[in-house]
């Protein structure tokens, strides 16, 4: 079998760890000042219509991603019980008739398992989408108004104050 000496795997660490720390400290090549950023462009500048949908719709993924998750986390946590506890009972029943009334340990615990991810899987999705949805709700006129500020959506949001 091929081993590696400790002796092998400190000097690689060590040398690995020398070179990390040598190229952060490196910097950048020129020592001259980084380039100021660019101005906002102007009301007459051309925009760029991939750019400004993308920007769009990444306010809305950036929502939903971050209030999506702990109504996934629940979720998945109360489906994986509720989850177990419905397919211990259901796998046990199915044994039950073939076992002559006594439950058995494997449809148990199969049951269990296979309750837990189904529901954990079904209860992640519902809660994600209970807590994440609303929040695209909230985001979206704001994501529309600079769509619209830009000239890419000709019609102002229905109901919005003129």
């Amino acid at each position: 079998m091929n081993n590696i000496s400790r002796a092998t795997t400190l000097a690689t660490a060590v040398a690995a760890t020398a070179v990390a720390v040598a190229t952060v400290a490196a910097g950048p090549a020129s020592a001259e000042a980084p380039a100021a950023p660019a101005a906002p462009a102007g009301p007459g500048a051309p925009v760029d219509p991939g750019a400004e949908y993308l920007k769009a719709f990444d306010t809305l993924a950036g929502a939903y991603g971050n209030d999506s998750n702990s109504g996934r986390t629940a979720g998945a946590v109360i489906g994986s019980v509720v989850g177990c506890g419905v397919g211990a009972v259901t796998g046990g029943s199915i044994t039950i008739l073939v076992s002559a009334g006594t439950l058995t340990p494997i449809g148990v615990l199969g049951g269990c398992v296979l309750g837990a991810g189904t529901l954990g899987f079904f209860g992640g999705a519902i809660g994600g989408a209970a807590t994440g949805l609303p929040a695209v709700a909230a985001a979206w006129p704001q994501a529309y108004d600079q769509l619209h500020s830009k000239g890419l959506i000709a019609a102002p949001m229905p109901g919005a104050p003129s």
